[in-house]
């Protein structure tokens, strides 16, 4: 995008600032705990009125170093569950964190959401297929995702090298052998990754904005 993603305006407001909206309307959210630039955070929060936002990590030089830096200022105790989001995939609602929240009530391992991929998907080795792959049994990952806390900082405590090559929190719990439970997610909790993403976040705020003065009327 050639800036922070996070701060992108999308439906007038910063892209994190609905992510932040969404997790604080949530009933099973406490605190907020964000990674990036605390200052700016920590003021869009005071000003948007988000009351949940608990305290801001330094960001990491990878995506598995930053998760690790947000836990290292959590204080709360091990059986607490915890959702990992990505602050740019900010069209997710309270309904779809509730859901996870749910799903990972009853689970040792954790929870995710993923949609089934509807692509024919093919593996490509030097600019030729060297693969088509089972697509039934294929899914397209999204967040948050959810583990509790202990479990977390024991899984990101023993990865080793693996922790620099995942690209999401659910990776490491697999490698550790632990299950990770899979519910459905929504096609419209896309992540912001390069400009025409942009149009389809507004066009997704238009319509819910439609919808709710719909209710209203």
């Amino acid at each position: 995008m050639g800036r922070p993603k996070q701060f992108i305006e999308v439906g007038g407001a910063p892209a994190l600032l609905h992510t932040l909206r969404a997790f604080e309307e949530s009933p099973g959210v406490r605190r907020i705990y964000t990674v990036g630039d605390g200052p700016r955070i920590g003021e869009l929060s005071l000003e948007s009125g988000i009351t949940k936002y608990a305290g801001c990590a330094s960001t990491g030089a990878s995506r598995p170093l930053s998760t690790r830096s947000g836990l290292s200022v959590m204080d709360e105790p091990p059986e607490t569950l915890v959702l990992i989001h990505d602050g740019s995939r900010c069209l997710v609602t309270p309904e779809l964190v509730e859901r996870v929240i749910e799903a990972a009530e009853g689970e040792t391992g954790g929870a995710i959401l993923a949609l089934p991929v509807s692509d024919t998907v093919k593996a490509v080795e030097d600019g030729y297929v060297s693969e088509t792959l089972e697509r039934s049994t294929l899914y397209a990952v999204q967040t948050p995702q959810a583990f509790r806390l202990g479990e977390l900082r024991e899984v990101y405590g023993a990865a080793g090298e693996a922790l620099h090559g995942a690209t999401d929190d659910a990776s490491l719990f697999e490698n550790a052998g632990r299950r990770v439970r899979v519910i459905r997610g929504e096609k419209t909790n896309i992540k912001l990754t390069d400009p025409s993403d942009l149009l389809f976040a507004e066009a997704i705020l238009g319509s819910r904005a439609g919808d709710r003065r719909g209710v209203r009327g």
